[in-house]
């Protein structure tokens, strides 16, 4: 019989769980009944452990994790658990378990998928949904109009302001939104968030700096941003930087997760803290717990979102703040900085701690140092839904080598980065197996490039993409033959070989790797 710890019994597991994650459920269960502890000693042992980390759910959360509701999406609160209650030497063996659990339950979900497709579309045409979301798309309208509408009042007042001023004969105020404003469009174009056409990535060049940074910026604004330029290799270090609290999070090797929006709600938090230490880690700054940075000898609050706009605190008024932004579904990132000032925050406030967030205006004011600066791309995530469902498909049996092979047969012509290896494989160790899956393909003749030795030349022979370090591509290839005409070719053990099409035969490749 289940059981729960609240009284000393457990409850009936969810009826609609998959086996997998049944097995699961009766693990963590056995581990805490194993321990001795009850499930509210269970949650103070895991608070402890995790203080930097994501927070632990609380006790009701963790019942119902317990239970088996939404523990699917949480693989991060499973080995949390196994870390905090197993016996060291029994923790590797768990860990397997749960992970072999997981690629079943994900084989489950992409067979419940292929059985079921006239379902999901009637759930994606209900009425119901559809109202919903005609009401979201007009109140996301609504808001819009209103933040655009409360800058221009922002920056009539003023105007109003420095007329009143001169009037009275008075050095007249800096014109904070306005001035910035024409100043930011002039030299940089789109802001985040605004209604203007994007113009891509750019870094702020050193000569633009006056120019376009706004009037109310102080010179600590200025110095700051002098500082992160030095910074070598500055734009390069900070995506990838992004690149890995992203990855750190989903945990793909343990999890298979690619999609933010798989997460947990305590692991969408956590994606910003991760994001400042990666960043203070990359930058070479201090590490540290907090949000402040020392930059360029001055202080700097660190403020990262997923989304268009950040929360500002009543402390943070009248101080330098770094605005960080990363959406990985666009493959994008900026970053700005500017001193809050009232007029930057919206008027409302609705919150016990009187935290607002920064307006249309107070965007428009910002330094933009980098906007729309390109993410290293989430491979698995960016791939056409039916190519990727193929992939997940496929990654569900058979060893690691084999689900490695299985995506460079399917996902050829096209990066493969060493985070997708880790997801399809499961295995943190996934670099290790592509010498079998390279062996594999091979004989289909496929050829797997990566960043080392003639790699990346064969690729721009091939007219393919170049690897670099953690990076690799595959393409099917077959012998240079009169019907190839002008098609790019590379000499391979003595033979043109050029990319094979869809009626060209199937020829087995020489091993690039032999001896080494």
């Amino acid at each position: 019989m289940e059981r729960r710890r609240r009284g000393g019994q457990w409850s009936a597991l969810d009826p609609e769980l998959s086996k997998p994650m049944q097995d699961i459920v009766r693990l963590l269960r056995n581990l805490v009944d194993g321990s001795g502890l009850r499930l509210k000693g269970v949650q103070q042992r895991l608070l402890e452990q995790h203080r930097e980390g994501p927070r632990p759910p609380s006790y009701d959360v963790l019942s119902r994790r317990l239970r088996g509701e939404g523990l699917q999406n949480n693989a991060w609160l499973i080995n949390a658990i196994i870390e905090a209650l197993a016996e060291p030497e029994h923790r590797n063996v768990l860990a397997e378990e749960v992970r072999q659990h997981l690629l079943d339950a994900r084989a489950a979900r992409a067979s419940s998928r292929g059985q079921a497709p006239q379902e999901s579309h009637q759930e994606t045409e209900s009425p119901e949904l559809l109202e919903v979301l005609r009401e979201n798309r007009e109140l996301n309208k609504v808001t819009q109009r209103l933040e655009r509408r409360l800058a221009r009042k922002d920056r009539e007042l003023l105007i109003l302001r420095e007329q009143l001023e001169a009037v009275s004969h008075r050095p007249a105020t800096p014109r904070h939104a306005a001035g910035s404003l024409q100043a930011v469009r002039d030299v940089r174009g789109q802001v985040p968030g605004s209604d203007s056409p994007a113009v891509g990535s750019r870094p702020v060049p050193e000569t633009d700096s006056v120019h376009s940074a706004p009037s109310s910026s102080p010179s600590d604004v200025l110095a700051v941003a002098d500082a992160l330029r030095d910074i070598r290799g500055f734009e390069a270090v900070t995506a990838n930087a992004l690149r890995d609290a992203f990855d750190a999070v989903l945990d793909g090797a343990r999890t298979g997760r690619f999609d933010v929006a798989t997460l947990g709600t305590t692991e969408k938090v956590y994606i910003a803290t991760k994001i400042i230490h990666m960043l203070r880690e990359a930058w070479g700054l201090p590490p540290g717990s907090g949000t402040g940075l020392t930059i360029g000898n001055r202080r700097v609050t660190l403020k990262v979102t997923l989304g268009r706009t950040w929360v500002i605190a009543p402390d943070d008024v009248g101080t330098v703040c770094l605005l960080v932004t990363a959406d990985d579904q666009r493959s994008r990132w900026s970053l700005g900085l500017i001193r809050i000032e009232p007029e930057h925050l919206i008027r409302e406030v609705s919150n016990r701690d009187r935290k607002r967030m920064l307006s249309a205006a107070g965007r428009q004011a910002a330094l933009w140092i980098f906007q729309d600066a390109p993410l290293p791309e989430n491979t698995l995530l960016h791939l056409p839904e039916d190519l990727r469902e193929r992939v997940i498909a496929s990654a569900t049996s058979g060893g690691s080598s084999s689900r490695i092979a299985g995506l460079f047969k399917l996902v050829q012509g096209r990066l493969i980065n060493h985070t997708a290896l880790r997801t399809i494989a499961m295995r943190q160790d996934a670099g290790r197996r592509v010498r079998e899956a390279q062996n594999a393909v091979r004989r289909e003749g496929i050829l797997v490039l990566s960043s080392m030795g003639a790699g990346p030349e064969i690729a721009r022979s091939l007219g393919l993409p170049e690897p670099r370090t953690g990076e690799w591509v595959s393409q099917r290839i077959t012998r240079l033959r009169p019907g190839h005409a002008e098609s790019p070719s590379v000499t391979l053990s003595g033979e043109e070989w050029t990319v094979a099409g869809p009626d060209d035969p199937v020829e087995a490749i020489p091993d690039l790797y032999a001896g080494r």
